[in-house]
């Protein structure tokens, strides 16, 4: 609706940095979303973040379970050394942590992590993926109550590799 509020970062600019623009509080679940988007957008090193909405046709990953995997985020940045990162990222409420969904969805996410491969690839329709030296992709699974420590620990360094 035309009265729907945008997310705006925590100086009231808009968002910057979404792959698609504007991006409306509504787009999130809670608080605790619409935050980790802000601090993503206001991160220097990243160059772009998507908000991936569940079982809209967007993004999925295709494990061994029947259900298809919607990872909440995705974002891309560059290294010190000009190489690219692309991370996914499910989250999870701390009170999700350890049942079975969850642990499916950390396991499946770890093993697209451990076994990507550029080389593995090939293009589809009109997708074509083309590798800009040194290209990594990471996925994993975070709670909410880890995100304040592991998106700047673990996902959002630049240092070289």
């Amino acid at each position: 609706p035309q009265t729907s509020r945008t997310l705006r970062r925590k100086d009231d600019n808009s968002l910057e940095k979404s792959l698609f623009a504007p991006i409306y509080e509504a787009d999130f679940s809670g608080q605790e979303e619409r935050d980790v988007a802000v601090y993503l957008d206001e991160d220097k090193a990243l160059t772009w973040w998507y908000r991936n909405v569940a079982k809209s046709g967007q993004y999925a990953l295709q494990g061994w379970h029947k259900d298809r995997v919607y990872p909440d985020l995705i974002f891309g940045l560059q290294r010190g050394d000009g190489t690219y990162r692309l991370v996914v990222l499910e989250m999870k409420g701390e009170h999700l942590a350890g049942n079975a969904d969850t642990e499916y969805k950390k396991a499946l996410l770890h093993f697209m992590s451990e076994h990507y491969r550029l080389e593995h690839f090939t293009p589809a329709g009109k997708l074509e993926l083309a590798e800009k030296g040194g290209t990594t992709v990471e996925c994993d699974l975070v709670l909410m109550t880890e995100w304040h420590n592991r998106l700047p620990g673990e996902f959002l360094k630049v240092e070289n590799v």
